[in-house]
C-alpha cells in the first residue's frame, strides 16, 4: 500500500498465529511491502544523518535584551527585558506630558501635546497687511562699510507677501550712497541662499526712510535682511546698533570677545547683486531694517 505518512498515520492489520505465508487476508508480500513504504516515509521526514531534526544538542544564543535562550533538551520562553535610560529593551507607551519616568516612551500624542503647549505659551504676534515691521528698534547712528553686507535676522511668524523693504538714514548721514536691499534663506542659523534681490537706492538726504519695492511672499520662519552700501557717503551713518545694544528678536547663540552682544553676520568684499552667501563673521553692528506687508 502507499504510505499516508507524514500526512497521516497509517493503519496496518497484523497477521494471527494461525495465518499462514499465502494469507489473502494478510498477504505476506504485501505485507513486506507496506512496512516498506513506512519505514521509507519515516527515512525521508527525518532526512539523511537526520537533517530534519532537531537535536537536544542545538541551542537558541540570545543578546540583550533579549533572554531565555539554552539548548533544546527543554522548552524555553524567550523574553525581552525592560529598557532604560542605560540599557536597550520594551518601553511601554505612555501619553502623559508630566510624567519624570526613565522607562517610558512618549506617544506621538503626548509630544503633540507638549508641544501645543509650548506653542501657545510662546507666540509672535502675526504681521498684517499694510504695516511695517522691523527686525529691531535701534535707535543709535552706526557707520556702514563700503561693500560689506550686513545680515539681520528677522522672524516673521505668518504666510504674507512683503512689498517694500526699508533703510533709515540719521541726522548725521551727507553725501550720496548707493544702497542695495534684500533678503536671505535661513540654514540652520546663518545666512545661505538669496531669497530676493530688491535692487539699489540712492540715499542722499539725512534723517530719510529710503525703500525699494519687492514683491515676495514668505512663509513662517527665520529670515536674514540683507543691507550694503556698494557705494559710501561721505558721513555713511544709519540708524543700527553697536556692542552696547543686543538684538531684541534674534537671539544669536554666542558672544563676541569680552562680552560684547552681536548684532549682525557679516561678509566683505560684495559687489552687484546679492549671491548666495560666503564667507561670514559675526559682528557687533546692526542696522535698524523694516519690511512691509502688503
Amino acid at each position: 500500500m502507499a504510505t499516508n505518512y507524514p500526512t497521516t498515520l497509517d493503519t496496518f492489520t497484523n497477521p494471527t498465529s494461525t495465518d499462514t505465508l499465502d494469507s489473502a487476508t494478510v498477504p505476506h508480500a504485501a505485507q513486506h511491502d507496506n512496512i516498506n513504504d513506512a519505514v521509507l516515509a519515516v527515512e525521508t521526514a527525518l532526512g539523511a544523518n537526520l537533517a530534519n531534526v532537531v537535536l537536544p544538542a542545538r541551542s537558541i544564543s540570545t543578546t540583550a535584551p533579549l533572554t531565555g535562550g539554552g539548548d533544546l533538551s527543554a522548552n524555553r520562553t524567550l523574553a525581552v527585558s525592560a529598557g532604560s535610560t542605560s540599557a536597550a529593551g520594551v518601553l511601554q507607551l505612555t501619553d502623559s506630558t508630566s510624567s519624570t519616568s526613565t522607562t517610558t516612551a512618549a506617544t506621538p500624542n503626548s509630544v503633540k501635546t507638549a508641544y501645543d503647549t509650548g506653542a501657545a505659551k510662546f507666540q509672535f504676534m502675526p504681521f498684517r497687511s499694510g504695516s511695517y515691521y522691523l527686525n529691531a528698534n535701534f535707535v543709535q547712528a552706526q557707520t556702514a562699510l563700503v561693500n560689506q553686507t550686513y545680515y539681520m535676522p528677522m522672524y516673521i511668524p505668518n504666510a504674507v507677501t512683503l512689498d517694500r523693504l526699508q533703510i533709515f538714514t540719521t541726522g548725521t548721514f551727507s553725501g550720496t550712497a548707493s544702497v542695495r536691499l534684500g533678503i536671505y534663506n535661513d540654514n540652520g542659523g546663518v545666512p545661505n541662499t538669496v531669497l530676493v534681490d530688491g535692487g539699489t537706492v540712492s540715499a542722499t538726504a539725512a534723517s530719510t526712510l529710503y525703500t525699494v519695492t519687492i514683491s515676495q511672499a514668505v512663509t513662517a520662519g527665520w529670515y536674514w535682511m540683507a543691507f550694503n552700501t556698494q557705494t559710501a557717503a561721505t558721513v555713511n551713518s544709519f540708524y543700527g546698533a553697536n556692542a552696547g545694544v543686543a538684538l531684541p528678536n534674534a537671539l544669536f547663540p554666542k558672544v563676541a570677545a569680552g562680552g560684547n552682544g552681536i548684532n549682525s553676520t557679516i561678509q566683505t568684499g560684495v559687489t552687484g547683486a546679492f549671491a548666495t552667501a560666503g564667507t561670514l563673521t559675526d559682528s557687533q553692528s546692526g542696522f535698524r531694517f523694516a519690511v512691509r506687508v502688503a
